[in-house]
């Protein structure tokens, strides 16, 4: 399976890779995905032909059945595991506005932006500062003020949002793992600096 590449100099924490990738990676990215979905589609057939083959079975030949239940359980397994695979790169490459000419990144990426996508990031942000042991955080609480200004322009549909700041965005606050909001050992400095990057990719609307 082909890997995506970075440059060393891309810092992932930003949330903002333009520039990261070249035009071979963005094709090796997209062939990636392929495989992925192929991959994916061909498991979920075999699971499904499987599973027929083990009703057929525990008819005919009982002693069939069994096998080719577990048999359709291992390649359902695998194409959950490929499909997720996938979405999972999409949503890492959609940082990259250069990995915008493959068409699911796009989409991905634009899907983010939406006035519908940009209100539920917003209310997460309300309910982060509402949580108790979270708003109370040194970390959090010193960028509370940051916080409020991304909400407000995350709800004012008189403003653009850039996909991929809205990428960024949602990798801020909805993911745990990766967030520095989450993490107790993150400086607030960063956080700043993260939140301030992203409150760059808004602008006034075109008539």
């Amino acid at each position: 399976m082909l890997g995506v590449r970075f440059h060393p100099d891309a810092a992932e924490e930003d949330g903002l890779q333009s520039g990261a990738m070249v035009a071979r990676e963005v094709e090796c990215a997209a062939k990636e995905l392929r495989a992925f979905r192929s991959e994916g589609r061909q498991q979920f057939a075999l699971a499904a032909v499987a599973f027929g083959l083990a009703l057929t079975a525990s008819q005919l030949r009982p002693a069939f059945a069994v096998p080719l239940l577990f048999g359709g359980i291992g390649a359902l397994f695998l194409g959950v595991r490929a499909s997720a695979r996938r979405w999972e790169l999409i949503d890492r490459l959609a940082l990259d506005r250069d990995a915008y000419g493959i068409p699911e990144v796009r989409e991905r990426a634009a899907q983010a932006a939406t006035m519908t996508s940009r209100r539920a990031l917003a209310s997460s942000i309300h309910i982060l500062l509402s949580q108790p042991g979270l708003a109370a955080a040194g970390r959090v609480r010193a960028v509370a003020k940051d916080l409020e200004t991304l909400a407000a322009e995350l709800d004012d549909d008189g403003l653009a949002l850039d996909p991929a700041s809205a990428v960024a965005c949602a990798r801020l606050l909805d993911a745990a793992a990766e967030s520095p909001l989450r993490n107790p050992a993150a400086a607030p400095e960063d956080i700043h600096a993260r939140i301030v990057q992203i409150l760059t990719g808004f602008q006034a609307r075109r008539a």
